[in-house]
């Protein structure tokens, strides 16, 4: 059985160069990156075909920039040809990165398939799904990169028993991302859509509402160690019931090269010789769990440890060897950077010596813990803790 669902991606960021691979990349390396982040798009070409959706929509952002890499041009629209040929329709609107203007307008003319809603206003198309049920799909672009109007309030008008919104939007405000066309959880949930396909912040989000969702699928490719572009990225599928009901949003990972955060805690480690095995050991289990993706990887190694000193002593030949021994376990991927975040392990018991707020605090915890204490004295000491904990802030 054909399935009645639908794609939802965005912020594609096509032509855009990877944002920083760091300076212990090989040449090599980082070159067989970048070329092959660019078949990013063709993988979610891929999913849509495989999964025989019934349209998709992409929610902004398809182009880094509004002048548009011919490259990255060119790919688009060998992709959209495909599903074209697949008989899949494409909804597509225009955010900030790529703001509908008459770059844009004067381009090569999109296959048949792709309907681009433009600027002034919302505009809907009706798709009838493989179960029967008649799906309305309205969005509205951007006109210019800075757009400062609430665009979901336009959306009051739409009208269609199931209706999914294309926009590009920042809900709440994120600090992470321009504030551009601004709304809230609110006017989304009290609008007629019944599924929210937004576009513009990078990490994967999806909310429940009462008619149904608003949901970011994040953007097809990390771009960097930065915390919002690490981890799986790629695209969301959403099954449309024969009731008109829609199903939990599902994630399907579309990257090429993943960026992830690792932290490696030292705080068991006795030698200054083992910090490359746990290292390397730490790195295998990512790769592992990469789903053979190319990882490049921030490492950071953490904890408290007896090697603190020796490790800072040594850190540049650590480090050094680390970035070396990872290439042979990363393969076509490789380390980002290197960050020494250890701190010296301490000794409780000759603390519990010293006149220090540390040890006065560890001895009076020390009291708390005998049973026959006097409740009386009990709550002071709790007072004198509070006290303490208070002046070491």
């Amino acid at each position: 059985m054909v399935n009645s669902r639908f794609l939802h991606a965005a912020d594609l960021h096509l032509g855009a160069p990877l944002q920083s691979l760091g300076d212990s990349v090989p040449a090599d390396v980082a070159a067989g990156i970048r070329q092959r982040v660019n078949r990013v798009f063709d993988n979610l070409v891929q999913v849509a075909i495989r999964e025989q959706v019934a349209f998709v929509v992409l929610a902004g952002d398809v182009y880094d920039t509004a002048e548009r890499d011919p490259g990255a041009r060119r790919r688009v629209m060998l992709g959209l040809r495909q599903l074209d040929d697949a008989g899949i329709p494409v909804f597509m609107v225009h955010g900030n990165h790529d703001p509908l203007t008459s770059q844009f307008v004067a381009g090569a003319a999109l296959p048949p398939n792709v309907t681009v809603f433009g600027a002034g206003g919302v505009e809907s198309r009706v798709v009838t799904m493989p179960n029967g049920v008649p799906v309305t799909v309205a969005g509205i672009s951007y006109a210019t990169a800075a757009e400062t109007n609430n665009l979901s309030e336009q959306f009051s008008g739409v009208v269609g028993s199931t209706v999914v919104g294309v926009l590009h939007t920042n809900v709440g405000g994120n600090s992470q991302h321009g504030n551009y066309a601004p709304c809230s959880a609110a006017d989304l949930e009290t609008s007629p859509v019944h599924y929210w396909a937004l576009g513009h912040v990078h990490d994967r989000q999806v909310h429940a509402t009462p008619k149904g969702f608003w949901a970011y699928p994040g953007n097809l490719q990390g771009r960097s160690a930065k915390a919002t572009e690490c981890g799986a990225k790629g695209v969301l599928l959403v099954d449309v019931h024969a009731d008109g009901g829609l199903g939990q949003p599902l994630f399907q990972a579309c990257d090429v090269v993943r960026f992830q955060r690792l932290a490696v805690d030292l705080s068991q480690v006795g030698e200054l010789d083992s910090v490359h095995d746990h290292v390397i050991a730490s790195l295998q289990q990512a790769v592992d769990a990469a789903e053979d993706r190319s990882l490049m990887v921030r490492l950071s190694l953490c904890g408290a440890t007896g090697i603190n000193a020796e490790l800072g002593k040594n850190w540049q030949s650590v480090r050094a060897a680390i970035v070396e021994e990872a290439a042979d376990v990363l393969t076509d991927g490789g380390v980002v950077k290197v960050i020494n975040s250890c701190r010296p392990a301490i000794d409780l018991v000759a603390e519990r010596a010293k006149d220090t707020l540390l040890g006065s605090v560890l001895n009076e915890l020390d009291l708390l813990e005998q049973p026959d204490l006097d409740p009386a004295l009990r709550l002071e000491v709790e007072r004198l803790l509070v006290d303490a904990l208070d002046g070491a802030r």
